[in-house]
């Protein structure tokens, strides 16, 4: 079994700073403040989106499959009352010569072996599909 540890430090009225060994993360803390830097659900989103496409290398290099590139977009939909997110859609654009249905095979292993979409999908609705770039 893994365990993580980040901290998180309030520095001002409208940030936080997060920290983890030697690297640091300014983040926004202060509520509908476009200015503040990535908010608490932006983070979250950018967190999937980063386990996906490290699962993505991950599966591509086990398999010995080439991918040129690949970045991701995601969306979350929230409501106000409870505050939770009811939604995360996202759209994983994959740049690979290799037929499609060997990429579409690892993308589903590396949604298999993602852990942040594995956990939030317990939590919300995430749905996502897969293009070619």
């Amino acid at each position: 079994m893994q365990t993580y540890r980040v901290r998180v430090t309030r520095v001002s009225d409208a940030h936080a700073q997060a920290a983890v060994r030697t690297f640091f993360l300014e983040l926004g803390a202060h509520r509908a403040d476009d200015d503040a830097g990535f908010n608490s659900v932006e983070t979250l989103l950018a967190s999937l989106g980063s386990c996906l496409l490290t699962s993505l290398k991950f599966v591509a290099e086990l398999s010995d499959v080439p991918i040129e590139g690949a970045w991701i977009e995601l969306d979350a939909t929230r409501q106000d009352r409870p505050p939770i997110i009811v939604a995360i859609r996202y759209r994983l654009h994959v740049s690979s010569t290799q037929p499609s249905e060997r990429v579409e095979r690892m993308v589903e292993l590396a949604r298999a072996n993602s852990t942040v979409l594995g956990t939030l999908a317990r939590a919300t609705a995430v749905q996502g599909d897969w293009i070619r770039d």
